[in-house]
């Protein structure tokens, strides 16, 4: 605490590889081997990798220069993070091995775009994925298409009341997502469909408000 000033900084570079990244299937795969005689080739990043997270925090007691500003309290957290990847899948059973949902496309180039090229209409390059042959199971990987980030920012206001000793009444606005950011969920998935690529929902929601009292005695 400095000045009234204390804050807190964190930032993780991280990588997870698995073969599955949860017991069931999920918005960003299906956590099932589309060819159960080849689990090497189900070794991926994980769907919940994260490769860079940063996390900040700060809280301001504001100088009392006169009664109207006596007790108040400015705070916030800021949180930023790069995407998750998730895995293509084949809209059919190219490989005819029954229900496969699990299946998936033939990859033939990078198909990430670069951030000045990505928008929620084509968030990657559709065109680099492809049917394999029948009765064959495609080559792309798990995992290898990245979603969007995230940034966001959250910030409160509190000023507390004192009027007996041990006894007060604080009062708080917070502010979640302030600068009501569009924080996108993750693309269409399913090889070749209508909606392939395209984004049509959020992560998280829009900015909300909220106030609070508290009685402390």
């Amino acid at each position: 605490m400095t000045s009234g000033l204390s804050f807190g900084m964190n930032y993780s570079w991280s990588k997870s590889i698995d073969d599955a990244s949860d017991p069931g299937p999920t918005a960003y795969e299906q956590n099932l081997p589309q060819n159960v005689y080849d689990l090497d080739a189900e070794k991926a990043l994980s769907s919940y990798d994260h490769r860079h997270r940063f996390v900040s925090n700060f809280v301001y007691a504001i100088p009392a220069v006169n009664w109207f500003l006596r007790n108040w309290q400015w705070s916030g957290i800021v949180t930023s993070q790069s995407g998750a990847p998730f895995t293509v899948v084949n809209g059919i059973d190219r490989a005819n091995i029954g229900n496969g949902p699990a299946q998936r496309p033939d990859v033939l180039s990078n198909p990430n775009l670069p951030r000045n090229q990505r928008d929620p209409q084509r968030w990657f390059d559709t065109a680099a994925f492809a049917q394999p042959a029948a009765f064959t199971f495609g080559n792309a990987g798990r995992n290898i298409v990245f979603a969007p980030g995230l940034t966001n920012i959250d910030m409160s206001l509190q000023r507390t009341f004192e009027f007996a000793e041990g006894r007060r009444i604080e009062l708080r606005w917070e502010v979640f997502n302030i600068f009501n950011q569009a924080h996108f969920d993750i693309p269409g998935r399913t090889a070749f469909s209508a909606n392939f690529g395209r984004i049509f929902n959020t992560a998280e929601p829009a900015r909300q408000m909220q106030f609070g009292l508290k009685v402390i005695y």
